[in-house]
């Protein structure tokens, strides 16, 4: 670890996700430590790479191979955005549509393995925060290089399979319509393939399993 990293203690736990936990500092940065040994310094390289072409991701302060120590974006997740207001549903679902075709103007950095264009692999509402010069993008662990309309259909089967109240089933049709009706139409004949990835990638739980794997037919789309 860094001398800058020692430096400040002090750090209050905010989240965990699948294989790390998140921590903001008493500076009030944000630290994203690693429970796998997954190196984060790719990440990191991302996220400055991304910054240096226009695409709105938190500023990198220092990096270690299991520790990223980043800019606190303040704000809500469009998640929880979509969950309070959700009369903001068809913004909210453009917003996101917007965000693709930021990326769909970003050459893939050399350093990414593959071939193909810029792909986030995990760009849900839960990865975007709406902060005050607005929206900012998180998460950028699985990035790679594929084609840009798997990262769409991917965007869509996040949110198409979630487990919602009935309530709220309403507010996600009209986010996910308005979604697609401001992307590539053609990101629809990637959903099959988004699914397969999406069940591969953790363990589902069996009613999301049984969603996935209705949406890995291609017949259906």
């Amino acid at each position: 670890m860094t001398a800058g990293m020692r430096s400040v203690a002090q750090r209050q736990h905010l989240a965990s996700g699948q294989d790390s936990d998140v921590f903001i500092r008493s500076d009030g940065l944000l630290v994203k430590h690693t429970r796998t040994g997954r190196d984060l310094r790719r990440e990191a390289e991302m996220m400055v790479y991304l910054s240096g072409h226009g695409i709105p991701v938190p500023r990198v302060h220092d990096v270690t191979g299991d520790e990223l120590v980043m800019q606190y974006v303040p704000g809500p997740r469009m998640s929880e955005e979509i969950g309070r207001r959700p009369w903001l549903a068809g913004s909210l679902g453009k917003q996101l549509a917007d965000l693709h075709h930021q990326l769909d103007a970003v050459e893939a950095p050399d350093f990414l393995a593959g071939d193909g264009n810029l792909l986030h692999l995990d760009l849900h509402p839960g990865n975007v925060v709406l902060g005050p010069e607005g929206p900012v993008v998180l998460d950028w662990a699985s990035a790679t290089k594929g084609d840009r309309r798997l990262d769409v259909a991917l965007s869509w089967v996040s949110l198409a399979v979630a487990r919602l109240a009935p309530v709220r089933k309403l507010t996600r049709w009209r986010f996910l319509r308005s979604f697609m009706a401001n992307v590539d139409p053609k990101a629809r004949e990637a959903i099959p393939e988004a699914a397969r990835i999406r069940l591969e990638r953790h363990d589902r739980d069996p009613l999301e399993r049984a969603a996935l794997q209705k949406l890995m037919d291609p017949d259906r789309h």
